[in-house]
């Protein structure tokens, strides 16, 4: 599909655009950039494109739409997202791409780039794959925009009981270099999600772009990803045990409204009889905090219930409402805090929860 000529900017149209971004461009925080309004134009475009079934053609269309790096990173970033699906059947087969067996083979790097193209051109017409396609999509399109990104192997914490444990790198995403600094996005979250079942098998994909996952700065996503080489972009913050040991954030929501957590470690050793201090600095209002452990947990208030012939809906739980505890906390602008008694030993979790959210949990090791 051509590019509507609406979306073809004119001298005076690029003009425009370019005083546009240079102001916007001096609003960078040092966090993270904005997804704002100024990203809009963008999106709209990566949609007009929903047929594009060619990885060079698509990049060519957006070069032309726009005269910057970020809106052009953001409009292939969000055409990926918006048309792409993660391929959970591929998954749950236990399935593992085809790539060629080079061995000492000298022209191996010709056999992977070969292999390579045949892989995004499959992408690009099946429009699924796996977090291995996202992200080397998404790079494919930004060296072809001229724009500096990395693919980068890791390890992504998507489970809680995972805090503490040693773990294979089981995920990609990408870097890419924009306004002088580096900033990650993962374009397979910021897709959507899969359901699965209780035996944790993925039974559907959902798509529901996630904009937390666009352009973070390293302190930020590196909460719950880290790069299996170590050193690829920058120089890492801590070590991959001490993010092994790291808090479990449940939700993209509570990662975006956190700021710091204490303790940092989401391994707390402590004894009986001691009371454990949680502080975090938190953006967004704050009614009411619950403990969640395995030694108490607060029923739920909502309940999956047939109302009719055939019709369910979530309703409230009068019995459940009336049970709820909630904790005591101290509050001074955003900075939240609360302390939580050890008053068994068998305690192994605690979880802490914002509204009815869940949001942190730590790992807790009670020391004789």
């Amino acid at each position: 599909m051509g590019t509507p000529n609406s979306l073809t900017p004119s001298c005076l149209h690029r003009f425009i655009a370019i005083c546009i971004f240079s102001m916007f461009s001096l609003t960078i925080s040092a966090q993270a950039v904005d997804d704002s309004v100024f990203l809009s134009n963008a999106d709209r475009f990566a949609e007009s494109l929903s047929k594009e079934k060619n990885f060079i053609t698509l990049a060519e269309k957006i070069v032309d739409a726009f005269p910057d790096d970020l809106s052009r990173a953001r409009a292939a970033f969000r055409w990926i997202t918006d048309q792409i699906r993660y391929d959970y059947k591929f998954v749950n087969r236990g399935d593992e791409l085809d790539k060629p067996d080079c061995g000492n083979n000298p022209e191996c790097g010709m056999l992977m780039k070969n292999w390579e193209t045949g892989y995004l051109r499959k992408i690009m017409s099946s429009r699924k794959t796996t977090a291995e396609g996202y992200a080397k999509l998404y790079k494919k399109l930004c060296d072809l925009m001229y724009i500096p990104c990395e693919y980068i192997q890791g390890y992504a914490r998507t489970k809680p009981y995972q805090i503490g444990n040693n773990m294979g790198a089981n995920h990609f995403w990408n870097a890419i270099y924009i306004h002088s600094s580096w900033y990650y996005c993962d374009p397979t979250w910021a897709a959507g999600y899969c359901t699965e079942d209780d035996e944790g098998l993925l039974t559907s994909y959902v798509r529901q772009f996630e904009p937390y996952y666009w352009l973070q700065k390293q302190d930020r996503f590196f909460r719950n990803h880290y790069p299996k080489k170590g050193f690829q972009v920058e120089p890492l913050p801590f070590s991959k045990e001490q993010f092994f040991n790291k808090p479990f954030y449940f939700s993209a929501k509570v990662l975006d409204q956190v700021k710091e957590v204490s303790p940092a470690t989401g391994v707390i050793k402590c004894r009986k009889g001691d009371s454990i201090l949680f502080s975090f600095y938190y953006l967004k209002n704050i009614e009411k905090i619950q403990v969640n452990s395995n030694i108490f947990r607060n029923p739920p208030v909502k309940v999956w219930q047939k109302t009719g012939k055939k019709k369910y809906e979530w309703v409230t739980d009068e019995w459940a409402m009336r049970k709820q505890q909630y904790a005591a906390f101290a509050r001074d602008g955003n900075l939240y805090s609360l302390y939580v008694p050890v008053k068994h030993e068998s305690l192994y979790y605690i979880e802490l929860v914002f509204d009815g959210t869940t949001a942190i949990r730590y790992r807790i090791r009670v020391e004789p």
